[in-house]
């Protein structure tokens, strides 16, 4: 009898707790990169902040290595509510947003600071609240991935350097269009054997950002790093919408903060491994060659003039004056 009254009083205890304190929730985040990498140490660190300040109401169980599909796909899944976070360039927003592609053209972002007053500026936001509206995306946060240079066997310096050259670009309209003002020729290759076709003339460069062409190890086979810069990389934060209005305002501002932090870990990581790679490939022999960027936005000027024809005029020069 004494245990049934225990077992009634416990029952009645739990159903006057709110269900808050009830109840864990499990948010679900899916990305591309792999296990360790910098955008995955981020997340991690998010992971720790929401499950701490929640005191365990909220966990973020995270999904690396395209373990539940291609970013198209984790892109569809959260904007049917099936996942609650995944991560996309802002301006790889261009297939459901055309005019994001503005923000992937070669030299129109300077660097991270710039790219940052770039999202935050009306016309950033416009695109970011378009993306809210039109497909249930609300940003989170915007995290450095890494800026885009060049490897091959001799300095590139100015435009007329890429002149006849065969590069291996990724199959995006954005660097495609910058290869062919560069007058390079744009020379598709499947990014598992661009070592190979580098290594047999098949292609005469490449362009990645620095951490990827060391853990690829295109200096192996190239004998300069020349930092082009064309690109200027980040990754979004985005969550479901329908997450979002799901939670409660102090959890809201738990997601906020803890993403937040952890894109400070992110982007230190990514910023130190940048500086690092620069003095390491000079240590083993590679040619670092810093070029007058000033060249190659000049040689994208009529690019920029069909972006204005395309979405409105001064659109690009806008973007330039934010830096």
């Amino acid at each position: 009898m004494k245990r049934g009254f225990i077992s009634l009083a416990l029952a009645s205890l739990l159903m006057a707790l709110p269900a808050s304190a009830q109840e864990t929730r499990t948010l679900r985040l899916g990305m591309q990169g792999t296990a360790g990498d910098p955008q995955f140490q981020g997340v991690t660190e998010a992971a720790r902040i929401i499950e701490e300040k929640s005191g365990g109401r909220l966990k973020l169980e995270i999904f690396p290595n395209s373990q539940l599909g291609t970013f198209t796909e984790m892109m569809e899944q959260v904007t049917l509510g099936e996942l609650d976070f995944t991560l996309n360039p802002f301006g790889g927003m261009d297939a459901w947003v055309p005019r994001a592609v503005v923000a992937s053209t070669a030299y129109v972002v300077g660097d991270f600071d710039h790219l940052q007053k770039i999202i935050a500026s009306d016309w950033g936001q416009g695109i970011v609240e378009e993306m809210r509206a039109e497909h249930n995306w609300r940003t989170v946060d915007s995290w450095y991935f890494g800026t885009r240079h060049t490897t091959a066997n001799k300095p590139i310096e100015t435009p007329a350097d890429f002149a006849g050259m065969k590069l291996r670009v990724p199959n995006s309209a954005p660097l495609l269009t910058w290869a062919k003002a560069m007058e390079a020729s744009p020379t598709p290759v499947a990014f598992a054997e661009v070592y190979l076709a580098l290594q047999t003339n098949q292609v005469d460069g490449q362009e990645n950002p620095l951490p990827i062409i060391d853990a690829m190890k295109f200096t192996e086979v190239q004998t300069h790093v020349s930092l082009t810069g064309h690109l200027v990389q980040d990754q979004l934060i985005l969550m479901s919408e329908d997450t979002w209005n799901a939670l409660e305002p102090a959890d809201q501002q738990i997601v906020i903060e803890a993403f937040k932090a952890g894109g400070t870990v992110n982007n230190k990581l990514v910023t130190k491994k940048e500086a690092s790679l620069v003095s390491a490939f000079r240590e083993r022999g590679i040619t670092v060659v810093e070029p007058d960027k000033a060249a190659f936005q000049e040689a994208m000027k009529p690019v920029y003039a069909d972006l204005d024809k395309q979405f409105s005029a001064g659109t690009v020069q806008s973007l330039l004056d934010l830096r």
